[in-house]
């Protein structure tokens, strides 16, 4: 399975296009980050595939958030390297208390990382409620835990899309849309436990990004 990646829109300075065409991976390879796709490893990592492909169908064209969370976020808490997922509480940010999403938990409880997800295909950039303005979107309310928790890496779902988000010191320094038909991405699932695995440089702190 050739890491390409074109399929996928990098938004923003934390991942240049020149880097992720030509650098990401043999840096991502250098680290021992990249799931392999030959031997057991690749088997392992096909059939895990497989498995969360059948959850993402079940998802068909309906679903609130706690149906898309069992099965676009809950299927992938393992190979994430997580152990398990906890509701998160409110975090304050400029806006006032804003929702925390969810916390997926390493096996020692030191390493998280934080989720949002939404009703299935709702739209992640509008306003989550009718009225509202822009900045109250989901990805906006992401962007600002993120920043508020001192966090550098996050996911957001609505089921169809699995967004990884990139936290700066003072905004959102990119983000990573798959595009539509999430189930038919896994090069972009090889890409996902190498930049938000538990570890020295995963979960809270972050591994995305060139030069960190």
């Amino acid at each position: 399975m050739p890491f390409d990646l074109t399929d996928c829109q990098f938004l923003g300075p934390a991942l240049p296009e020149p880097f992720v065409r030509f650098e990401l991976e043999n840096e991502l390879t250098k680290l021992k980050l990249l799931p392999k796709t030959t031997g057991q490893e690749g088997r392992e990592l096909k059939e895990v595939w497989e498995v969360y492909r059948r959850h993402l169908a079940q998802l068909a064209v309906r679903g609130g958030p706690v149906r898309v969370r069992n099965h676009a976020i809950e299927p992938i808490v393992p190979t994430l390297g997580y152990k398990n997922i906890q509701q998160a509480a409110q975090v304050e940010t400029r806006e006032g208390r804003e929702s925390g999403g969810y916390l997926l938990v390493s096996n020692d409880g030191t390493a998280k990382l934080r989720v949002w997800v939404t009703a299935f295909d709702e739209d992640i950039d509008a306003p989550a409620k009718r009225g509202q303005a822009y900045r109250f979107s989901h990805l906006r309310v992401a962007q600002r835990v993120l920043l508020a928790s001192g966090e550098r890496v996050g996911l957001l779902s609505n089921g169809v899309e699995l967004r990884l988000l990139i936290s700066g010191p003072a905004r959102l320094a990119g983000r990573v849309v798959p595009g539509p038909r999430l189930e038919a991405k896994p090069r972009y699932t090889r890409l996902l436990p190498a930049a938000l695995g538990p570890g020295p440089a995963g979960g809270r702190q972050g591994r995305a990004g060139p030069g960190r």
